[in-house]
């Protein structure tokens, strides 16, 4: 029996014994489920993958300093990262530490005047405020120098972090929780900042006896979704958890935000983290003052949560218009400079681009052309800094390793990084890693293929019953992203363009019901889909539209396919 005849007997089987849809069946199959048994963890999630905390290397020795801390009636200053994830982290540190008694402040880098990381200026400013215990959260690893800078200054410093170390040793500090050190037997190397900050309370609560950790489970789920870590058994039932916590939030600002998103539907999803609370929170880092994003997170008032979330969105409408104007640019520069003859990765760079936004508009890029594409604001000072994302295939973290010594500062993971380059540099960077990908047997267009989408479909197999199963196997991030399908030669219906380049459009296919659908960033196509008398080939995710508090089903397409 051939492999397609033994995945479809397996879906059959899957689809008898659980009984689901069978295009839920071929589904797991695909996404390379083996037995029921599998099928039935992905979808119901009841196979426990949380480990014990004290399994992680210098765990122990974390929960003594913490509690050696209490016992000196002394505070800890948390310092984290600007994104959700540090955001994330820190919230759930703040609040943790509180319920054990210990009384913290927290302090965000500014991405404009001191960039990534933990940096001397922070180290002063804390130990100026009286600090004498730091713990750095989704940062620190490759922060050598400024640790021991704080070290020489008496400060005890305590670094959690899920990034890999930089290849040039590890930082001097008092206690060290990361699961990608060599010597960690820690099952899951893929936790996030906020997953390893509550891997910490939890390993703190069982040492004092206290049983409520998992009340801080939205706030890892909101973290591990937006960092877009590997599904990871433990990440998944975590952020699983978290999703179901989400809704009856202990904390304000968390409720806040779910009551916006939650105007027409009851349950939190991972789209909708990443997709519409995700980049709420992110806009006011992402602008340069992400404390407005955490004042949400700890608000305990539930009177201001309305007005901090409001502020939040003032700074997500100042990011979308930034955002267009760079992503435009970056499109307009890789299409000039090489036509329809592109290399395997792209390094694109423009004077005083903003570097709040490089990151989103290198995910857009690398999505746009398939590539790997770092974005490089050139500032005025000879430096360009840069934000990268990948596509499948291709290894951001190693490849950066390899030229580490052309860059200032650099860190990141496979998929997602960012590094500070001098501006005489980026030529020959952009060619040796044009080279080093050839050598690396990196294929684009492999990875594209692989990418584009699940299975195919027929539109009469898409009802509401398939949908809700679609929303049983959440989460989705990662490497589980959500449901991609195929249907060829659909029939377009009421095709109209709509501001911003986005097209609205009904689909059917042979007689199926008609489905709304949106693609967006595709307005250039609509003279091609009336050219092919609006016959096309779909690649599509199928949502929940809700408007009204009534919901249908809704095609947004991810990319048409035209006959030749």
């Amino acid at each position: 029996m051939d492999s397609d005849n033994m995945q479809e007997l397996l879906a059959s089987t899957i689809t008898s014994d659980l009984k689901v849809p069978h295009v839920i069946a071929r589904l797991l199959v695909k996404r390379g489920c083996t037995s029921v048994a599998e099928a039935y963890y992905m979808l119901f999630g009841e196979k426990n993958g949380v480990q014990d905390p004290f399994l992680m290397l210098d765990m122990k020795e974390a929960v003594q300093w913490v509690l050696a801390v209490r016992d000196r009636k002394e505070k800890i200053f948390i310092f984290g990262d600007y994104d959700l994830d540090g955001l994330s982290s820190v919230a759930l540190l703040c609040r943790g530490l509180k319920e054990i008694g210990i009384s913290t402040e927290w302090r965000l880098p500014n991405r404009f005047s001191s960039g990534y990381g933990l940096s001397l200026v922070a180290i002063d400013e804390m130990i100026e405020a009286g600090a004498k215990n730091i713990i750095t959260v989704d940062t620190g690893i490759t922060a050598i120098n400024e640790i021991e800078y704080a070290k020489s200054k008496g400060l005890q410093v305590m670094v959690v972090d899920h990034h890999q170390p930089s290849g040039d040793g590890l930082p001097s500090c008092d206690v060290l929780l990361d699961p990608h050190r060599e010597e960690d037997s820690y099952l899951n190397e893929e936790l996030c900042g906020v997953g390893l900050s509550y891997k910490l309370i939890c390993a703190l609560f069982s040492k004092l006896g206290l049983t409520e950790a998992e009340k801080f489970l939205d706030l890892v789920a909101l973290g591990t979704l937006a960092d877009l870590v590997p599904m990871t058994e433990e990440n998944k039932t975590l952020t699983r958890s978290g999703l179901k916590k989400m809704c009856n939030s202990h904390w304000y600002g968390v409720q806040e935000l779910c009551r916006d998103v939650l105007s027409s539907h009851s349950f939190i999803g991972g789209q909708d983290v990443l997709f519409r609370i995700a980049p709420i929170l992110n806009a006011p880092g992402r602008m340069g003052y992400a404390d407005a994003a955490l004042h949400l997170l700890l608000c305990d008032d539930p009177i201001k949560a309305p007005s901090l979330l409001s502020a939040l969105k003032e700074w997500n409408v100042l990011r979308k218009k930034k955002e267009a104007e760079i992503s435009e640019a970056a499109i307009n520069w890789v299409r000039s400079r090489y036509g329809e003859e592109l290399p395997p990765v792209l390094i694109i760079d423009g004077n005083d681009w903003h570097l709040g936004v490089i990151g989103i508009v290198a995910a857009k890029v690398a999505q746009e052309f398939s590539r790997p594409t770092a974005i490089l604001s050139v500032q005025s000072d000879g430096k360009a800094h840069a934000s990268a994302r990948s596509v499948l295939g291709f290894n951001w973290h190693k490849a950066l390793f390899e030229f580490r010594q052309l860059f200032d500062r650099w860190g990141g993971h496979a998929n997602a990084a960012g590094f500070s380059i001098p501006v005489s540099e980026i030529e020959p960077f952009r060619e040796q890693l044009i080279e080093y990908a050839a050598a690396q047997n990196f294929s684009p267009e492999e990875s594209d293929r692989k990418s584009s989408f699940d299975i195919l479909v027929a539109l009469s197999e898409l009802d509401e019953d398939v949908m809700d199963w679609i929303l049983k196997m959440e989460p989705y991030g990662g490497d589980f992203p959500y449901p991609v399908f195929k249907a060829e030669k659909v029939k377009v219906h009421k095709l109209r363009e709509l501001r911003g380049n986005h097209l609205q459009m009904e689909i059917n296919q042979n007689g199926s019901r008609r489905f709304s659908s949106i693609a967006f960033g595709m307005g250039t196509l609509k003279n091609k889909i009336e050219q092919n008398n609006y016959d096309v080939t779909i690649i599509f995710e199928p949502t929940w539209n809700v408007y009204n508090r009534k919901r249908s089903i809704q095609l947004a397409i991810k990319a048409m396919e035209f006959d030749s």
